[in-house]
């Protein structure tokens, strides 16, 4: 088992939603908030809630605070499972690389605001999802490809 196994699940719905937006919104970046909990200081990642930009570009999708609140607590009503609540974000790269400087940085200053690691999913064109984990802006990240990366398949 690797650092990112150790720190991080994702269900495979996640990865199928992310991938479905992602083509959905091609040749725009498109991004979300993910769902689900902490245990023992491991993220299980089991939902994928999409945050439309309606200015997004094909390099640039922003999450509008007011808009992913409500996405977050519909998604969190519609669920209704108690252990539930904000574990990071993902988004789409219409361009075949991963997380961006900016990313990085993104992450890691809303990492400073949990108790809790965070976790990025970065959608990339060759189907391969980049997860980036990191517990704030002070530690180190933990970087890696999610195995079961919808168009991946098995390696």
């Amino acid at each position: 088992m690797n650092d990112l196994d150790q720190a991080l699940q994702v269900a495979a719905e996640v990865t199928l939603t992310i991938a479905a937006a992602a083509a959905a919104a091609h040749p725009r970046e498109t991004g979300g908030v993910l769902l689900g909990w902490w245990l023992d200081e491991r993220i299980m990642v089991h939902y994928a809630v999409e945050v439309p930009d309606p200015d997004a570009t094909q390099g640039s999708w922003v999450r509008d605070y007011d808009t992913a609140q409500v996405a977050l607590q519909e998604a969190l009503r519609d669920q209704g499972h108690p252990w539930l609540g904000y574990v990071g974000d993902w988004h789409s790269h219409p361009a075949n690389f991963g997380a961006s400087s900016q990313d990085l940085t993104s992450i890691q200053r809303a990492a400073n605001q949990y108790d809790h690691p965070l976790v990025l999913l970065v959608h990339r064109t060759d189907g391969h999802v980049e997860a980036v984990v990191t517990t704030s802006g002070d530690h180190p990240l933990i970087r890696g490809l999610i195995p079961d990366s919808p168009e991946r398949g098995t390696t």
